[in-house]
């Protein structure tokens, strides 16, 4: 105690120095790291160079040769990307090109970088304006080892804009496919629409597609629309397809039994004719030749359109043929009434098809129908039926046909009469 009597204060503890922020060391740091790995991966892995070391597990992993011309364009942020431009995919000795395309993108993840494309994945695959030539694209299919082979993993899937598909005597514009990710060994779901285009027939089509392998599949199935645009009237149809796959080792595509089941709709000026269509058998592809053979078809219809049942093949190479046998149910209610006594027999109308020409179905049709009695050989154009329904109301009763009508006995008026022959020689029937 001082002489005061005042105790000391105590004393004033000494105020420890600020602790300095060190974040922004730290963030400076990281970035400084994350500048020079891109910088390494930029330096040590160019653009190009990435490509090629692509291109060279997967040449040959696909037995193909890729080339492409210009600058290499690279984005590393996420998930790293390569976009070229003007692309060529050859099979080695063919000399068309299997596919040419004006962009594509290749986006490939790190792993695959780092391991120089020795661990081979992609990641999503985008292709803009492509060609390609289905004649080679199946010949290539068909020199691919037995399943699916060395087929890579699109993780992110496949997408195609603004393609064409070039084939012998048809092909699809405007196509458009959307694949969400692309396994060998998976099941395949896919969107694709397009235009297909044989001689002047257009058929735009938009469907989902599924089957349980990208390549090597055992069972396809298809849902959509597809149109088809006749010059004097549209055909609107709503589809389901199934089908199953047979010697998927064998060369082409073969599919049997193949299934398909269609809401139909004829629109036309004055006609609106709805419709179901029903089809089952054997579907072949091979050498630029489809042919639905065996094949069975159905329709049931009311009013102009007649409900039959039929058999026979339907076949598309150079041109279309058709030869369907079959019977139509009975005599359509829209149709112009038969005399008696054909008019008043009971059961299906035998009936044959046949036609060989362009796929547009303006080229004669063959047909020859027997009924109580009564036989019919003859021609007509299908446009010209088409234009004679649309206009029955006000027009002719009777069909634009060319042959002859043979009936061993007819009622006219009251009157019997034997052994009749009716020409039919319609002035624009073939």
């Amino acid at each position: 105690m001082s002489a005061t009597g005042q105790a000391p204060a105590p004393p004033v503890p000494p105020v420890p120095p600020r602790r300095r922020r060190r974040w922004p060391t730290w963030l400076l740091a990281a970035l400084v790291l994350l500048a020079a790995g891109i910088a390494a991966v930029w330096l040590l892995l160019p653009p190009e160079r990435a490509l090629r070391l692509v291109l060279a597990r997967l040449e040959p992993a696909l037995g193909l040769s890729i080339a492409f011309e210009g600058d290499v364009d690279y984005r590393l942020r996420g998930t790293p990307q390569l976009v070229v431009h003007d692309v060529t995919v050859r099979v080695p000795g063919t000399p068309a090109p299997m596919l040419q395309a004006q962009r594509v993108l290749l986006a490939l993840p790190w792993k695959t970088l780092r391991s120089r494309g020795a661990d081979l994945e992609i990641a999503r695959v985008e292709l803009d304006g492509p060609q390609l030539h289905l004649p080679t694209l199946l010949r290539w299919l068909d020199a691919r080892p037995p399943g699916d082979g060395a087929l890579p993993a699109f993780t992110d899937g496949l997408r195609i804009r603004d393609g064409r598909l070039d084939a012998e005597g048809w092909r699809i514009e405007a196509l458009t496919l959307d694949v969400p990710s692309l396994h060998a060994d998976r099941a395949l779901a896919a969107q694709v629409a397009g235009t297909a285009i044989a001689d002047t027939l257009r058929a735009p089509f938009r469907l989902r597609l599924r089957a349980d392998r990208p390549v090597a599949f055992s069972r396809i199935e298809a849902r959509g629309t597809l149109s088809a645009d006749l010059g004097d009237g549209r055909l609107d149809t709503r589809l389901a397809l199934d089908a199953t796959r047979t010697d998927t080792d064998a060369p082409g595509l073969t599919l049997a039994p193949l299934r398909l089941a269609i809401d139909t709709r004829w629109h036309a000026d004055a006609t609106d004719l709805p419709f179901a269509l029903g089809l089952h058998g054997r579907l072949a592809f091979a050498d630029g030749r489809l042919a639905l053979a065996p094949v069975g078809l159905a329709t049931r219809a009311e009013g102009l359109v007649p409900t039959l049942a039929a058999g026979g093949r339907i076949a598309h190479g150079d041109a279309l043929q058709i030869a369907l046998d079959g019977r139509i149910a009975r005599w359509p209610d829209g149709w112009p009434a038969l005399p008696a006594p054909l008019s008043q027999a009971e059961g299906p109308l035998p009936f044959a098809l046949r036609y060989a020409g362009p796929a547009m179905l303006d080229a004669p049709l063959s047909l020859r129908i027997a009924h109580a009695g009564a036989r019919f050989d003859g021609s007509a154009r299908l446009p010209d039926l088409l234009r004679w329904l649309d206009a029955l109301d006000t027009g002719t009763p009777l069909p634009p046909l060319r042959g002859q009508l043979r009936v061993e006995r007819v009622e006219v008026s009251g009157a019997t009469l034997e052994g009749v022959e009716i020409d039919f020689d319609d002035s624009t029937a073939p």
